[in-house]
């Protein structure tokens, strides 16, 4: 999609019908949209390449086997039944074609009036030597279950070899970014590797298992309270969790990830949560310009949300209310007004931090407020049930229900695959 400023062009050619909205993306902002114009006097097209819409903040309790996929995982079609006027069609977008007002899709061409752009991000790995080749990213369920699975193949492979540096590197994960994802992977990886792990691969040498965070900045949870990022690094560092700050990744290879300080560390898997870029529609990866009204800058007609849009905080919140205010006003566009959620972090057991305005938690406070509020969250009553007794199934037999069941046939995860539209 060329973004430039033009002349107004004639509407589609689609006399006697509704208004056509044309929605490429089913995240957060794309399915606000399309289920808050569900009933209304409007065509709504909903176009996404995959057939359910990701809880994206419980990635990190599948990628440790806490969660099954299925859980965070919700079918788009089942979401809108209710919604008589909207369409989802699953598809590649191959083009969006302004001029016309037409979106060019692998199963066909539509038409639109208005279009919304919410096609999210993408992980930040082409500026690091090797890291699309040898990092693990998680953004989809894909890369939740190849990260399952790279930590147990990981384990199967130290229990099978006798040279000591290689059952080091496999016994090594190293994640970099010390953000919300990268500390709530964390977490949950020192619990999962510590608590469940070792009683499983009982023969191997526990004290060769390291779990190393690396961060670029001076502290944990950039944009958090500094009482919640000490409280942060101590509490990972309790739970066996090396953190490396000011390590700025420089490279990577298959069995060692090198620092620009010269260390090299040691490891088969490093797991990518360093940061994100839009996902553009025109393979750039800066983020779109904007009027008030969430408006394109070259394209009235034109709207974008979430990750793509303008330089608001890339938050699942932040959508929401971006997908609530565009369907609300989409035939009489009035200016978007940000409100911040605050924020949340889990550390693990009885272990969060939770920052709303001028008012902070921690510990177990927090951790159960996070509890409630993903599982609140979540879509779907069996989805909720499901996720409270695994829960409830971790919290008090310290074991995992989902470990296993993906491991004997890895995904085809599409987490280095070129990153076209969607």
């Amino acid at each position: 999609m060329t973004l430039r400023s033009r002349p107004p062009n004639p509407m589609p050619d689609r006399a006697g019908q509704r208004p056509r909205v044309v929605i490429v993306g089913a995240g957060f902002g794309g399915l606000t949209v399309a289920l808050q114009l569900a009933h209304a006097a409007l065509e709504v097209v909903l176009i996404d390449r995959h057939a359910h819409h990701t809880f994206q903040p419980l990635l990190h309790q599948v990628a440790t086997a806490e969660l099954e996929p299925s859980q965070i995982a919700y079918p788009i079609r089942q979401a809108l039944r209710r919604a008589t006027n909207v369409r989802f069609v699953r598809a590649e977008v191959v083009d969006l074609q302004t001029q016309q007002r037409r979106v060019e899709t692998s199963v066909g061409s539509f038409a639109y009036d208005s279009l919304v752009v919410a096609t999210g991000s993408r992980p930040q790995l082409d500026r690091v030597p090797g890291a699309r080749s040898h990092a693990f990213a998680l953004k989809t369920v894909s890369d939740a279950l190849a990260i399952q699975n790279q930590v147990l193949s990981r384990f199967e492979q130290a229990l099978h070899t006798a040279d000591p540096a290689t059952q080091q590197e496999c016994l090594t994960v190293a994640i970099a970014g010390g953000g919300p994802t990268g500390v709530e992977l964390a977490g949950a990886l020192a619990e999962w590797m510590h608590t469940v792990l070792v009683k499983d691969y009982g023969q191997l040498d526990c004290r060769q298992i390291r779990l190393v965070l690396l961060h670029s900045g001076a502290d944990l949870l950039p944009g958090f309270h500094p009482r919640l990022q000490r409280y942060a690094h101590r509490h990972l560092q309790r739970r066996g969790v090396e953190v490396r700050l000011r390590s700025r990744v420089q490279a990577v290879t298959a069995t060692a990830v090198h620092l620009a300080d010269g260390t090299v560390l040691p490891t088969r898997t490093l797991i990518w949560t360093a940061g994100v870029v839009a996902s553009r529609t025109d393979r750039r990866s800066d983020r779109l310009p904007l009027r008030p009204t969430l408006q394109l800058l070259a394209d009235p007609q034109v709207y974008a949300l979430g990750d793509v849009a303008g330089d608001l905080p890339m938050l699942a919140s932040t959508a929401v209310q971006q997908g609530g205010t565009v369907a609300n006003k989409i035939e009489r566009p009035l200016p978007f007004r940000h409100r911040p959620r605050g924020a949340m972090a889990i550390l693990g057991r009885h272990a969060a931090v939770m920052q709303v305005g001028r008012l902070s938690a921690t510990g177990v406070v927090a951790w159960g407020l996070w509890l409630a509020v993903h599982l609140l969250l979540l879509r779907g009553l069996p989805q909720r049930l499901l996720t409270l007794l695994h829960w409830w199934q971790s919290y008090w037999f310290r074991d995992r229900i989902a470990q296993g069941l993906w491991s004997s046939a890895p995904p085809q995860s599409d987490r280095f695959a070129p990153h076209r539209f969607l």
